[in-house]
């Protein structure tokens, strides 16, 4: 029997997470810890690549694994143009586009990364459920009212895809032939519309429900105003809206566990921000049943605010008019990554190539 050892390289932005599986089964998984005296030093998120690269051998020298053992690697993948959902395959194009992305994020260093290693153990590289595989979108969803704006197709495609896929399965039917919307709950909050594979339509993190960190959709003349108000740089401003917005700027905290815990103390104001959220949610999933007609199977939360009780009930009770409510809690992106990977080995998946 063909073995199946796939090595998972996945960048964030202080560590860089790594597993390794054997087939469906995880032998092991670390985060690579990056702290700020490590990364002080790099200019950029691209001067990081040599020494997140080191990082990465470190650990399979740690394991005693040699690229030789090695049948794949899987990778993250971030903005390196429209592509489809599923597995590319990482040649020297798709590494020199993740290195020179328009959108800087540590996940354009993972197909790096992963294209050396592989280089080296003369096996294949793969990204798999890229943030931009959302394939070319319909027209009609690009367009936003103001022509000089295009809407971006940028979501949580790995993550939302992963639980669709696990949910057809369970559901006994093919991923291409149902329909989920996906609220993929994080720091940042995306709500996806996963129809025959792919994401027809989604409410982005800057469209929909403010979020832990993130400040959802705003008055957008009220907007323009404060942007020229002169209280604020373009730098300052773009941060109060994606990393100090949201449930950060109104209760000084990102972390629902503690926003929870104030509530059970009583905390009527933080009741308000929290069930706020919740109900900007459940708006944004009901959205995009009109894409479909109305027609979707299955309401799936995912993500690591889904582990809230309290939190997915409310937003239950707000849409589950609409579809039955699956509540699968957590991040899948390494198991996604390594589950995508095995699929083009056994030939269950074909892999894509990006065209020059």
């Amino acid at each position: 029997m063909k073995r199946e050892f796939i090595f998972v390289i996945n960048p964030g932005s202080t560590s860089t997470k790594v597993a390794l599986y054997d087939g469906e089964i995880l032998r092991d998984e670390l985060e690579l810890k990056h702290s700020a005296e490590d990364l002080k030093g790099f200019e950029g998120i691209n001067d990081q690549l040599t020494f997140r690269q080191a990082a990465v051998e470190a650990y399979l020298k740690e394991k005693k694994v040699k690229l030789s053992d090695l049948s794949a690697i899987a990778t993250r993948a971030g903005v390196v143009g429209q592509l489809e959902p599923g597995a590319y395959v990482i040649d020297d194009l798709f590494a020199d586009r993740s290195l020179h992305s328009s959108t800087p994020h540590p996940a354009n260093l993972a197909p790096v990364i992963g294209h050396a290693l592989a280089e080296k153990a003369g096996i294949r590289a793969y990204a798999y459920d890229a943030v931009c595989g959302c394939g070319i979108p319909e027209e009609m969803y690009t367009i936003t009212g103001v022509p000089e704006l295009k809407r971006a197709f940028l979501t949580h495609v790995l993550n939302s895809r992963a639980v669709s896929i696990a949910q057809a399965r369970k559901d006994g039917r093919k991923l291409e032939e149902s329909t989920y919307i996906v609220t993929h709950l994080g720091g940042g909050i995306t709500t996806n519309l996963v129809h025959q594979g792919r994401i027809l339509d989604f409410v982005g993190d800057d469209e929909g429900g403010l979020s832990p960190e993130r400040s959802g959709g705003v008055p957008v003349r009220p907007l323009v105003k404060l942007c020229y108000s002169g209280k604020y740089s373009e730098k300052e401003m773009q941060s109060r809206l994606k990393g100090k917005g949201g449930i950060l700027a109104y209760l000084g905290t990102n972390d629902i566990r503690e926003v929870e815990r104030r509530v059970d103390n009583g905390d009527e104001y933080a009741r308000l921000i929290f069930e706020t959220m919740a109900m900007q949610i459940a708006q944004d999933i009901a959205s995009l049943a009109p894409d479909v007609c109305g027609r979707v199977d299955k309401i799936i939360l995912t993500g690591g605010i889904a582990r809230s009780v309290r939190f997915t009930d409310l937003v239950k009770k707000r849409v589950s008019f609409l579809a039955p409510v699956v509540v699968i809690p957590g991040a899948f992106e390494m198991e996604a990554l390594a589950g995508g990977v095995l699929r083009v080995l056994r030939g269950e998946e074909e892999a894509h190539r990006l065209e020059p």
